[in-house]
């Protein structure tokens, strides 16, 4: 039986951006790093909320339906998909504070693998942050539950 717990599947150090930085950095950092999302802390470092690419990257299955996801996540009804161009130029230099899913699902180092499977199965999450006296210590991904799949005891 599985007695794996959030501590030894996450990926740590998080990296993190505040809330007071635009976008385009944010994305910037996700780029560099090749990560798929950044944690959102305050100045004393408590976090704040989850900033993921794919709240601005639809996958290719939602495409018709950007409207739906990306220019309404975005807070911008410009009326057709065509207008995504104009949607980046204009999101650019949205504070990332603005930007963020404050409600993000998190878990504590000592949440147990099964626990963190359901709940990112329930909340629909990529990313859970992991946290410890509301401070970021790691993140775990979905990538992270694959390599689980993958290893050989």
């Amino acid at each position: 039986m599985f007695t794996k717990l959030a501590s030894e599947i996450m990926t740590s150090p998080v990296v993190t951006v505040t809330a007071d930085k635009p976008v385009s950095e944010a994305a910037r950092i996700m780029l560099d790093k090749n990560i798929g999302s950044l944690v959102v802390v305050d100045a004393a470092g408590k976090f704040l909320g989850l900033l993921s690419e794919s709240k601005y990257l639809p996958e290719a299955t939602v495409l018709p339906y950007l409207r739906q996801s990306v220019l309404r996540v975005l807070g911008t009804e410009l009326g057709d998909p065509e207008n995504i161009e104009e949607v980046i130029l204009n999101t650019r230099n949205t504070l990332v504070g603005g930007a963020m899913n404050k409600d993000a699902t998190t878990v504590t180092p000592d949440t147990h693998l099964g626990v963190v499977a359901k709940l990112m199965v329930e909340s629909e999450s990529h990313h859970l942050p992991v946290l410890e006296n509301g401070k970021p210590i790691g993140m775990i991904s979905r990538h992270d539950l694959l390599t689980l799949f993958a290893q050989t005891d």
